[in-house]
């Protein structure tokens, strides 16, 4: 039988897109191969706890987003293939334009989220599709050619319709499933009709799918996907601080600002040095290189102890190492944190793509929006303070909302769509019906 293949479509606007595809390949990969190391390569049955007990430390992000790309191998019989869907597929200036997404979320968020909100309805997503599909139907046809998938996800919402389109094209019958990762605002176009199922990460984002009036069978609430390290049991709080350096008893603020380092994470601080808060800092400043050095350089004048760091791959134990979170509202972010039973400081959130995260994290009691340095600072001291009722309601909210084997969840549904063992594939079944008319005419 012939090597089964899933494809995630990504684009790398944005670190959480790729960490959502890592985190369901990681599942998928770990769940092959315990069933693998079963005997039985047919079935994937395991627990969470059992999936991850041999996980392997794998890429983290300054907010765990991965740099890991290309293919990977989930057993003998399984190819895990990551493809950057502009920048493999796109033709000029669609990759172009890709690169746009840094640049425009951090130096001009209004504008950003003011074209989010115009686009976020059926006719103008339909006239946005309608301009981007040329730019990259014929390079997505032959990248998922050459691919051969058995399954298809997109982790992405502009990507979706480009896919149907290409299926249709190439007339194969191949599972497309899109898995949304916004709790609350998800665009308009994560929900382009065709797909064969959806997943969500909220009731929010089930009830906009349902308002689509999509087939309600094929949605699926299964929650956000993080890295199978969520799962896995860590060392006492007691044994990390001492592992990392750390006071035993001063309360630790874990500072994140994104793969990028963005975030304002200077700003923030500052405003706690000044403040003189008896806190300590996990300051986590991810790929920009610039800002680590500036901090390391600002360290001695600070009021308050502190480590910096930059791209990590231990944030579970520095989040269950922490009292509070403080980060901007990527959902990856905010779901790892709530695994940890961590209550969240939001320093800032990208307009319209993440203002749903806001609500969703307000909402629940895990955490507020701090976004000028006076209110972070007021936030702190309302939080940590002896005693606080306050700490112990958003650990409970955390612990109530989390979602940690969300991954595993997502990863059987996709395995579920593969062809049966002995079955033939989407892309073998042509063939298999070639070869037959073939020896049909030989036979006469």
């Amino acid at each position: 039988m012939s090597q089964r293949c899933i494809v995630f479509l990504i684009s790398d606007t944005g670190g959480g897109h790729r960490s959502a595809a890592l985190a369901i390949s990681s599942a998928i990969q770990l769940l092959q191969e315990r069933a693998a190391s079963n005997g039985d390569s047919g079935r994937v049955e395991r627990s969470e706890a059992e999936a991850t007990a041999d996980a392997r430390p794998g890429q983290g992000n300054g907010a765990d987003a991965g740099a890991e790309s290309g293919a990977r191998e989930a057993g003998p019989q399984l190819k895990l293939e990551i493809v950057e869907a502009f920048e493999e597929c796109g033709a000029f200036p669609l990759r172009q334009f890709a690169r746009l997404y840094g640049p425009a979320s951090r130096y001009t968020p209004g504008l950003y989220g003011l074209i989010f909100h115009l686009s976020n309805h059926p006719g103008r997503i339909n006239e946005v599709q309608h301009f981007l599909s040329p730019l990259m139907l014929k390079g997505l046809e032959r990248r998922l050619s050459e691919l051969r998938p058995d399954v298809i996800v997109s982790v992405h919402p502009l990507l979706n319709y480009v896919t149907v389109a290409a299926l249709r094209h190439l007339a194969r019958p191949v599972p497309f499933l899109v898995v949304v990762t916004d709790l609350i605002s998800a665009h308009h176009s994560w929900f382009t009709e065709g797909a064969t199922a959806y997943v969500v990460p909220t009731e929010e984002t089930r009830q906009l799918y349902l308002a689509r009036g999509l087939d309600p069978e094929r949605v699926h609430l299964l929650g956000m996907p993080i890295h199978p390290r969520f799962t896995l049991p860590v060392a006492s709080r007691e044994e990390l601080r001492a592992q990392l350096g750390l006071e035993p008893e001063r309360p630790v603020v874990l500072l994140v600002g994104g793969g990028e380092g963005s975030g304002g994470l200077r700003t923030a601080v500052e405003a706690i040095s000044q403040a003189r808060l008896p806190v300590q800092l996990l300051v986590v400043t991810g790929r920009n290189r610039r800002l680590y050095t500036q901090l390391q350089r600002e360290q001695r004048k600070w009021q308050v102890p502190a480590k910096i760091m930059g791209f990590v791959t231990n944030m579970p134990e520095l989040m269950h190492a922490s009292d509070v979170i403080v980060t901007k509202a990527g959902p990856g972010t905010i779901c790892e944190a709530l695994s940890c039973n961590l209550p969240i400081i939001l320093s800032g959130y990208v307009p319209g793509q993440e203002e749903g995260n806001v609500t969703f994290v307000e909402r629940n009691g895990v955490g507020v929006l701090a976004r000028e340095p006076h209110q972070l600072v007021r936030a702190l001291q309302e939080l940590l303070e002896p005693g606080s009722t306050l700490l112990q309601q958003r650990i409970e909210s955390a612990r109530r909302l989390s979602r940690p084997q969300a991954a595993f969840d997502i990863a059987r549904l996709i395995l579920s769509y593969l062809p049966p063992p002995g079955q033939p594939g989407p892309w073998e079944e042509r063939q298999a019906v070639t070869q037959v008319a073939t020896a049909k005419v030989k036979g006469r």
